[in-house]
């Protein structure tokens, strides 16, 4: 049993054998970062994807001279530019990690090797990707048709912890709001 848990994500979604296991452990790569690692810069082409094992990561932009948070990703979570990956330009967003974090991550080229070699690598990509896209959909649906009440309270479902382990300002950014309305709502003030 693989002690990746890339590998036993992977594994939930539909069985592998040791062969593609094997072959999964050598293009993973295993490291521990320290706290405002840049895992990608602004600007640069994304290689690689990654999973946070445990830690805290944002994935974020510039907009009209403001640091945007566009999502996190913790404890279990996968985090990646994925526009600038398929496409192979230079990234609008950068990855910034939060707090000292133990990663897990691959190149997209091994990645995109590997489903060509194997139907059900390409099956579990289809799946996390299918995932990821409801994922989104549900982010845009929650700016548009919730309270910010609401969103705060989807946040903190969707990333459990995360509020003691954030800054307020990433909070604030991710949600569309300002500080003071996040001190508001923890504070019962609407």
């Amino acid at each position: 049993m693989s002690t990746h848990p890339i590998i036993g994500i992977f594994n939930a979604i539909a069985p592998l054998n040791t062969e593609i296991q094997s072959r999964l452990e050598q293009m993973i790569v295993h490291q521990t970062f320290p706290k405002n690692t840049a895992l990608l810069e602004i600007g640069k082409k994304a290689q690689s994807m990654f999973f946070i094992h445990k830690g805290l990561a944002r994935a974020y932009y510039f907009h009209d001279g403001k640091d945007v948070t566009d999502y996190f990703a913790t404890d279990g979570q996968f985090i990646g530019a994925v526009p600038s990956l398929f496409t192979g330009e230079p990234s609008k967003k950068g990855i910034h990690l939060i707090e000292e974090s133990d990663i897990y991550h691959f190149t997209a080229v091994d990645f995109e090797k590997l489903c060509a070699e194997y139907h059900v690598i390409e099956h579990i990509a289809r799946r996390i990707t299918n995932f990821a896209m409801i994922q989104e959909q549900e982010r845009i649906e929650s700016l548009r048709f919730y309270t910010m009440k609401e969103r705060y309270e989807l946040m903190e479902k969707k990333y459990p912890g995360i509020m003691n382990r954030c800054p307020l300002h990433y909070i604030a950014s991710y949600l569309g709001t300002t500080q003071v309305s996040i001190s508001r709502i923890r504070a019962g003030i609407q």
